[in-house]
């Protein structure tokens, strides 16, 4: 039985290894290896990790790369909550040196290092250009000081410079000329957050581990046998070890005492503008003026998005929404050094909202700011021995997933003194195999759209498309999303809902000013036909698809006429 084996650590000399199937029939075989008898009365399964967000994927390729059998559970898709609704950034933290955080710092950007390797594609450094201002918080000395520090917490991999007010203004026109005192211009890195998740936990599951998305956790204990973790089907899955890394939904429920006031949750909202309504050179970070946030404005392709917020919140984290209040706060804040950007509602082509996960100091305040909260992580450990890994940055996954398994498999010796398990080598293999795309390839158009999302596997979706031209086209003229990524998505890329498809795998819902009305049904129609179903699941894929888009953006989906307007 599939659930049964042992898995040996993956091969590091096994990189040109072909992209796995995770579709419907894979979802359907995993799910019959987990009923009852499947098992044969012992636990099935290493770890159980609990959440399929970066964190749990992290984890999940860590320990599946040593070895360990392990199974990823989530609630919905992979994801789903703050991993695909962050900054979409890869940083050191400029801001955490003034909290005194040198520690966080120094682990973000050993890591932000090891990221330029290991996904490349995912993950491209940037120039970012931080401005002064008269009345700043921060006046342009004071910035100098921070990034000579952050360029020596990198070990002088990157350095960065300053500038006067003039040169600024050359460097980024839209910049508001009064008051102006200069910059300072530094690395830090871009990704796409939700496309990091999924292809760490595709290379968990090239060494062997497996991933149940639309599984929801009722309840976790242990009995004499070993750990287990109770479905909402009544399924119950045994583990010798189980990890919840559920961001902002872990808690009491799933920890007990233990998971009780651990986190403080904060909201953050960015919104999409075009490029040629905010045509920004590079990523710009605007100062908030008597607070200690920073906001960012980012390029992104024929887009740039606005962000973030920073709000204490309480509630359901996958539906914390964007208000008109939300615009309300963001828009100044930028438009002070943006001042010809037409910041307005009706130039907003869409917009995203996440939760983060705090640990909590202490016990909760009401009324208490999450700004000063720490960005850190903490392991913690119930009376069932369940492991909590809260917490954290997008940056430092990969060190948090190290920090959870390196646990779990001091606990699996103490209880098989004669197993061997090798250390993490998660930073030394890609997670995409293959050798990376040079220039020449990136002239073709196709592996150019392709590349970002995909890198080296480019080339074998440019292959399919050779196969099945029909699979060449844009779903819509001015993004790069192929044809191709929607079959990728469906047979490859474990996409159960269109949801899935347009929110997370391809971002039409958050970059075409129509949120994909004009392909939704022929999205869906694939995806049901590949599924399985009638035309009544196709229309319950597109409402499903509607509601969380609304949910989420506040913007309505009208796929019979292409169109989409916002709430009011």
């Amino acid at each position: 039985m599939h659930a049964a084996r042992r898995n040996t650590p993956a091969d590091p000399t096994d990189e040109q290894s072909p992209l796995a199937p995770w579709g419907a029939s894979e979802r359907q075989r995993l799910l019959e290896s987990l009923r009852p008898g499947a098992e044969d009365g012992h636990p099935g399964w290493d770890l159980v990790v609990v959440g399929a967000g970066i964190t749990g994927a992290g984890i999940a390729r860590d320990a599946a790369m040593r070895g360990l059998r392990v199974l990823v559970v989530d609630a919905n898709d992979l994801a789903y909550g703050t991993s695909s609704r962050s900054s979409r950034l890869i940083h050191g933290g400029v801001r955490y040196l003034e909290q005194g955080q040198v520690g966080l710092v120094y682990e973000a950007l050993r890591e932000r290092t090891r990221l330029y390797k290991t996904a490349s594609h995912l993950v491209q450094p940037a120039d970012f250009l931080f401005p002064a201002y008269d009345g700043d918080r921060l006046p342009l000395w004071k910035l100098r000081v921070g990034l000579a520090l952050y360029d020596a917490l990198s070990l002088y991999r990157t350095h960065h410079r300053s500038v006067r007010a003039e040169q600024a203004h050359q460097r980024e026109p839209l910049l508001a000329e009064e008051g102006l005192r200069g910059a300072v211009i530094y690395e830090d890195a871009v990704t796409d957050d939700a496309r990091l998740t999924l292809t760490t936990l595709q290379s968990a599951r090239r060494s062997g581990a497996e991933v149940l998305t639309y599984a929801e956790v009722v309840s976790l204990g242990r009995d004499q046998e070993s750990q287990w973790v109770q479905l909402s089907d009544g399924l119950r899955i045994r583990a010798t070890r189980v990890v919840v890394a559920a961001g902002p939904w872990t808690s009491e429920r799933l920890l007990g005492e233990t998971g009780k006031h651990l986190l403080a949750l904060s909201k953050g909202i960015h919104v999409v503008m075009r490029a040629s309504d905010v045509p920004i050179r590079q990523p710009l970070v605007v100062q908030v003026r008597r607070s200690k946030r920073i906001i960012f404005v980012i390029p992104w392709g024929n887009r740039t998005y606005l962000g973030t917020t920073d709000t204490a919140y309480e509630g359901d984290p996958g539906a914390s929404g964007v208000m008109e209040e939300d615009y309300a706060e963001l828009f100044p804040l930028i438009q002070r050094i943006l001042p010809t950007a037409p910041l307005t509602r009706d130039r907003v082509v869409s917009a995203w909202s996440g939760v983060r996960p705090l640990v909590r100091s202490g016990p909760p305040r009401p009324g208490s700011s999450t700004i000063n909260i720490s960005r850190k992580h903490r392991l913690v450990e119930n009376s069932d021995g369940i492991i909590g890994l809260v917490g954290g940055k997008l940056t430092t996954y990969r060190a948090m997933a190290k920090e959870a398994v390196d646990h779990v498999v001091r606990a699996i010796r103490a209880a098989e003194p004669e197993r061997e398990i090798p250390r993490c080598t998660t930073h030394l293999h890609p997670l995409v195999p293959g050798d990376e795309l040079g220039d020449d390839a990136l002239r073709d158009p196709l592996i150019a759209d392709l590349a970002p999302r995909h890198g080296p596997y480019a080339r074998t979706l440019a292959e399919r498309v050779r196969s099945d031209p029909s699979l060449s086209g844009r779903l819509v003229e001015d993004l790069p999303y192929r044809w191709v990524e929607v079959d990728q998505a469906i047979r490859f890329e474990g996409s159960w809902h269109l949801d899935d498809i347009l929110r997370r795998r391809l971002p039409l819902a958050l970059t075409d000013h129509r949120h994909g009305g004009e392909v939704a049904r022929t999205i869906a129609t694939r995806l049901i036909d590949a599924r399985g179903g009638s035309g009544a699941d196709i229309e319950e894929e597109i409402l499903r698809y509607r509601e969380s888009l609304l949910r989420e953006t506040g913007y309505d989906l009208n796929p019979s006429s292409a169109s989409s307007s916002a709430r009011p």
